[in-house]
């Protein structure tokens, strides 16, 4: 009988059998990998530099001294983004790791978890075998990124448990568009970039945006990603038609029409001319196009430059899961289970998301040090 078996070797899982091991060192603790190595998605974190919080979360110190207790070193940007010192996703997980083999946890690689039920103590049916545990934690992520391992698993396991799972959806992933944006593709540009809905704007984000074939990328287009969703009696076919996207090439100027007015006037600005040097020139082009040499219009697609989303780029792309295990059934004092006795869930299966910036990373953290210390509890 196991002590303590945690599903997923993630971020959230390794945390969780760290903190539990350490308040309770006589505990069996046993950690369940369905790839055949532990924290793949941590290795490509924050570019491969793993951005492991912020400093604008509520308990980013929490989360610095638990790896300072580790020996890992950290960096802060001018944005406050928390890095290793080293800039290398591989000195998070090693030092997870190491911490493991120090307290000698045991862990099982390349054996996903196909089931789970509760009689008198958990039953884990892996694809090897059938484990027994007194305590449970579900830790294996959400849908974003199944290229690591994370394809849902958490979200069958907790539903064959009795828990219900809002909606997943990928987000902080790029949006595609229905307008042809391919002669723009891989063009950046600073802008403040909006997303609206019935002409209500949802949210906005200003930062570096990057033109791709098929749409817009970059961290700003990113975060607003987390707003777009289909409406409820939607289908993907119709869910985003009322969906728009603005873009404000100068959120700094007002003078844009006295600009291109000014233009006219001078050598060398024929109509088709008037926007050299305001924006990369196939953007330029683009504009004209749709302006049909109205100078007004043009001046008005400077600030408000719309785009039609067709949707989220898939789970291949997102980099975080929308939805998953409703908090109203967690006790997030500790991650347990309000429904089912000595169950508990961390990190990205629960139905939390952040924007980009470590805030993701912070939260497998977080929760997993709040679950591991409660399950070491008898």
């Amino acid at each position: 009988m196991i002590d303590i078996c945690i599903v997923g070797g993630g971020a959230a899982g390794m945390t969780a059998a760290i903190c539990a091991k350490e308040r309770n060192p006589a505990l069996d603790i046993l950690i369940i990998e369905k790839k055949e190595q532990m924290g793949k998605k941590i290795l490509a974190s924050g570019n491969g530099k793993c951005n492991l919080s912020n400093i604008r979360c509520q308990n980013f110190q929490e989360t610095l001294a638990f790896f300072a207790h580790l020996g890992l070193l950290t960096r802060t940007d001018e944005e406050g983004r928390i890095y290793p010192y080293t800039e290398e996703a591989r000195a998070v997980l090693m030092a997870l790791k190491k911490r493991l083999e120090v307290l000698g946890i045991r862990t099982m690689v390349d054996s996903p978890v196909l089931s789970v039920d509760k009689e008198e103590c958990f039953q884990i049916h892996t694809s090897r075998d059938c484990l027994q545990a007194r305590k449970l934690l579900i830790s294996c992520g959400g849908k974003a990124g199944p290229q690591f391992g994370t394809t849902g698993d958490g979200s069958k396991l907790a539903k064959q448990l009795g828990h219900h799972v809002t909606r997943l959806v990928p987000v902080l992933t790029a949006i595609d568009v229905k307008e042809d944006t391919s002669k723009m593709a891989g063009i950046r540009a600073k802008a403040r970039v909006m997303l609206c809905h019935r002409s209500e704007t949802l949210a906005e984000e200003t930062g570096e945006l990057q033109f791709t074939k098929t749409g817009v990328s970059g961290i700003c287009v990113f975060n607003l990603s987390r707003f777009l969703l289909i409406p409820e009696g939607k289908t993907m076919k119709d869910g985003f038609e009322e969906y728009q996207i603005l873009i404000d090439f100068f959120p700094d100027r007002e003078d844009l029409l006295e600009v291109l007015t000014e233009r006219r006037k001078m050598r060398g600005f024929e109509r088709e001319h008037l926007l050299d040097f305001l924006v990369r020139e196939p953007i330029a082009e683009y504009i004209y196009q749709l302006s049909k040499g109205d100078v007004k219009e043009m001046a008005r697609l400077l600030r408000c430059f719309p785009l039609s989303p067709k949707g989220a780029r898939g789970w291949d792309y997102a980099q975080v899961t929308k939805g998953g295990v409703s908090l109203d059934e967690i006790d997030l004092t500790a991650m347990k289970s309000r429904l089912i006795e000595n169950l508990y869930f961390a990190g990205e299966v629960i139905d939390y998301d952040g924007p980009c910036g470590g805030y993701n990373l912070q939260n497998a953290f977080e929760t997993g040090m709040l679950a591991g210390e409660e399950m070491a509890n008898e």
